[in-house]
């Protein structure tokens, strides 16, 4: 025994039973605490986020909604232009639109560069002609346009059902042809899709040539308006001067007169004349008063020759003006009187030839810029064969869809979270 009254064989047993009994209370604080992270883990997988409601259906709709929104979509859209979709070709055309006429520059062209307004307007002419009904019933009759885009060979979602009407049909055409114009040049750059390279160029060259038709039948029209307006002018024009020359002669005849001026100019030459052997005639008579007295014969004579002279004088000068009546009576007597109204048709004639004279030189005019094209179509650019289709874009298509999609899916995804979180 050691100095405690203990056996000193005890000791080692001691020893291990404390060293035991440790190691059990470390198994058992072990054992609680993996209990408690068990529970703890098993409490914040049961909390709101596992035992709120509609946590499966959003799951659910989660998946469905990518399945619809993007993997259906996707993979529609890639078989679609991956197999099916058939190839456009493009052929392209350039040309301009001009005037024969040097165009003035207008204030806005001054500043901008922009072409006049006319030729502007006759280029908008053009390419509004190009995707119009008309231009489409044109090219029925003469390419068989509605065959070539509704072949059997086109896929069933590109190509045109044949039976349907033609409003249809020109808005199908406006997809398939643009006609865009490039300022200031002007230059309209037109382009044609078709299913085929030999029907792209073919459609290409034929509304090349029907615009240049339009252009041509534009010009013919202009000249043909502008002649027909000018001899309507001058039919009209030498009307008015043969109703001028007719109330003219009809006056004449009516009046007994000729011509006024001369008559008048001839009335005052004899006014003057007679006047002047009336002056001599009285200074004879003067001086022979002095020699012989009043009844001798030569006398008598000479008073009776004076006598004459004057009532002759009166006379004439009462056919050039008429004293003491009134004046529509003058008028009907006197020269004075019946000037003023061959005055005024005289005027009138003069008018009536000059405006006669002004549309026939017009008519000739006319005819000289009929013989003139006033608009051109130059070509710049002819319609070439193309070699490879240039629509559709089928990676570029595959992509936007397939980014798109998922764009949606996710703010549709995002949405219904935020609703759901708000509800709970």
């Amino acid at each position: 025994m050691n100095e405690g009254g203990e056996p000193r064989a005890l000791a080692p047993a001691s020893t291990a039973l404390e060293h035991a009994q440790a190691v059990s209370r470390a198994l058992t604080d072990a054992a609680r605490r993996a209990r408690l992270s068990m529970r703890a883990r098993s409490a914040y997988r049961g909390d709101a986020f596992q035992t709120r409601r509609g946590t499966k259906l959003l799951r659910i709709m989660t998946i469905s909604l990518f399945v619809l929104m993007v993997a259906i979509p996707d993979l529609v859209v890639t078989v679609y232009y991956g197999l099916i979709a058939s190839g456009q070709y493009v052929s392209e055309a350039k040309f301009t639109v001009s005037s024969g006429i040097i165009p003035k520059t207008d204030g806005v062209g001054l500043v901008t560069g922009v072409p006049p307004m006319l030729i502007v307007q006759d280029t908008q002419v053009v390419t509004n002609y190009i995707q119009s009904r008309t231009m489409v019933e044109q090219l029925e009759r003469t390419v068989g346009l509605r065959d070539a885009y509704s072949s059997r060979s086109i896929d069933w979602w590109a190509r045109f059902r044949k039976d349907r009407p033609i409003e249809r049909f020109t808005d199908y055409w406006t997809k398939m042809c643009s006609a865009t114009i490039s300022l200031p040049a002007g230059i309209v750059t037109l382009t044609v899709r078709a299913f085929n390279p030999e029907d792209a160029k073919r459609i290409a060259d034929e509304v090349v040539t029907l615009s240049e038709d339009l252009i041509n039948n534009l010009n013919e029209r202009m000249r043909r308006d502008t002649v027909l307006a000018a001899e309507r002018d001058m039919q009209q024009a030498a009307q008015q001067l043969g109703k001028a020359r007719m109330q003219m002669e009809f006056e004449r005849n009516a009046q007994g007169v000729i011509d006024v001026g001369q008559a008048s100019s001839a009335i005052s030459d004899l006014v003057s004349q007679l006047e002047a052997d009336l002056l001599k005639a009285k200074g004879e008579y003067q001086t022979q008063i002095r020699y012989v007295s009043e009844d001798a014969p030569q006398i008598r004579v000479l008073k009776s020759r004076i006598a004459a002279m004057q009532s002759q004088l009166e006379q004439t000068k009462a056919r050039l003006t008429q004293g003491g009546q009134s004046a529509s009576a003058a008028a009907d007597k006197t020269l004075a009187g019946k000037m003023p109204k061959f005055a005024e048709l005289e005027l009138e004639e003069r008018i009536a030839e000059k405006r006669y004279a002004l549309a026939v030189a017009a008519v000739d005019t006319a005819r000289m810029m009929s013989e003139r094209r006033t608009l051109y179509l130059h070509e710049i650019v002819a319609p070439a064969l193309p070699a490879e289709a240039k629509y559709p874009k089928r990676l570029l298509s595959i992509g936007v869809t397939f980014l798109a999609s998922l764009v949606g899916w996710g703010l549709t995804i995002a949405a219904m979270a935020f609703v759901r979180n708000h509800m709970a």
